[in-house]
This record gives C-alpha cells, structure tokens and sequence, in this order.
C-alpha cells in the first residue's frame, strides 16, 4: 500500500498535466479555475478514491481519473458556496475566494466549467465503457438534487428541527460525495461487489464522521447557531461519544479487507482526529 502523501503527490502531478489540456479555454476562466482548484486544501477525497482502488487491489493508477473528477467537482461547489448568494465568503483557505479574486460571473462561470469538466474527465478516461457509465451515474447521483445539490437547499432553508432531518441533510451535502469517492475508487479498480459493499459503508460512515469532527471543531461559533449542527442536537458531549461510534463503525466496514485496508482504516482515525 502507498503511503498517502505518496499517492497525493501522485495525484497532484496528475492534475497538473491534466490541467495543462485547458490551454483553449480563455485565459480568465483558466486562471480562476486554476485558482479555486489548486488553492490549497486536504484532498480527503481524491486520497480516499486511490486508497480504496489500493484496498481492492489495484494501482491507484487506475483510479486517478475518478479522483480528478470528484475533486473538480467538489471545488465546484465550494466555489458556488462562497458566492454572496449562498454563504458569502471573502476567504478560504487564507487566500480570496474565487469571486473575491476575479468577479461573481467569472467564478459561477469557474464552477460551471469545473462541473462539466469532471464528467468529461470521466468519459474521456482509458477505463471500460461500463466502468465509465457506472461511475458518471455514481457521480451524477452523489452531485445532483437527491445528493449535494438537494443538501446544500435544505441547508440554506434554515434551521433543521430534528437529528434526523439534519442527519438526510449531511447525508446529502457532505456524505454522498465523499461515499462515491470510496465506492467509485473500487469501481474504477474493477472491484468485486462485496469490496464495494464494504467501501461503501465505510464511505458512508467516514462522510458522517467528518461532519461530526467538524462541528466538534467549530464548537466555539456553532454552539449558538440554528438546528443546522449535531452541537444543536447533541451537545459536544454528545457529539463527542457519537464521533467515536462512527469512526468505529468506518474502521468495521474495512476490516473484512484485512491489510489492505489497513491505509483506510488510518484514514479514519486521523479525520476522528483532526483538530483543524
């Protein structure tokens, strides 16, 4: 098994090249692309794709064009999130947001290319034509109404009353995409359907456990805010002891795979614990 900052780096070279192929798009669109894509950030899910296409036995290779696809997509969305019409952020990841740094149209106009460019990325990929298929439904369904998309709305709505309504929502902002990741890395790997079980419970319990780890770590500014947080619902105290049945249950899902999930299940223990 590779080790993670091995297979980032890997992926980083990856994306590089692949963003070379741009050179027809207008400057503009380029550099504020380039600027929302490359500014930085923990690139949890493109490792969690490599390191699930490793656990169901492949190179990471095979996967890399699945985690360019997920991490565009995703950068998409932040760029959406900070636009004033959504959360309205001047900064993330310490440098100006993408419509900070350019202008509101440029960087609706960023996402959008970053959207399309991920399903492009698939389809243009050396995997199998039903691989390919299979993984732009996967990735559709993770992004659209039923998933972040339907997440990020019921987000902005307000306050969600019960653990239950916040739990579909997280499911569906943060969970379903980072689950795809897992289950379209072994995918992508030509995995057999039992593995994918197995990654996909994991994806669904590490996308849990990162919301958890999140608002434990915000604590200090959600403790007071609206229904939209487990510190409304649970306490930290709660949160806390939740946390850690989550991050048990991910570790659970990989231990069938034996050593080769063992890179997975340290993945787990590390988002349990991070701090920032």
């Amino acid at each position: 098994m590779s080790a993670p900052d091995a297979l980032l780096a890997r992926f980083e070279g990856a994306l590089g090249v692949h963003a070379e192929g741009w050179a027809a798009w207008p400057p503009r669109l380029v550099a504020a692309t380039r600027h929302a894509l490359f500014g930085g950030g923990k690139r949890v899910r493109p490792l969690l794709a490599l390191l699930a296409a490793e656990a169901a036995g492949a190179d990471a290779a095979s996967a890399l064009p699945w985690a360019m696809a997920v991490e565009m997509l995703h950068t998409y969305s932040l760029i959406h999130d900070d636009l004033p019409a959504m959360d309205d952020d001047d900064e993330r990841r310490g440098r100006p947001t993408c419509h900070v740094a350019f202008d509101e149209a440029t960087a609706i106009l960023a996402g959008d290319a970053l959207l399309t460019e991920a399903f492009r990325t698939l389809g243009a990929s050396a995997a199998s034509p039903a691989v390919i298929v299979r993984l732009v439904a996967l990735l559709g369904n993770a992004a659209g109404g039923g998933g972040m998309v339907g997440g990020q709305v019921e987000d902005i709505g307000g306050g969600l009353e019960t653990l239950a309504a916040l739990e579909q929502m997280q499911m569906r902002k943060t969970g379903a995409l980072i689950g795809a990741a897992a289950v379209g890395g072994a995918v992508s790997a030509g995995a057999g359907e039992q593995t994918i079980e197995a990654l996909a419970r994991y994806g669904a319990a590490l996308g849990l456990l990162f919301q958890l780890t999140d608002d434990l770590i915000d604590a200090a500014q959600d403790a007071e805010r609206d229904g939209n947080s487990y510190l409304h619902h649970l306490g930290e105290a709660g949160v806390g002891t939740r946390r850690d049945a989550v991050h048990a249950q991910a570790r659970a899902a990989v231990a069938p795979l034996g050593a080769r999930g063992e890179a997975l299940a340290a993945l787990a223990d590390r988002i349990a614990r991070r701090t920032a």
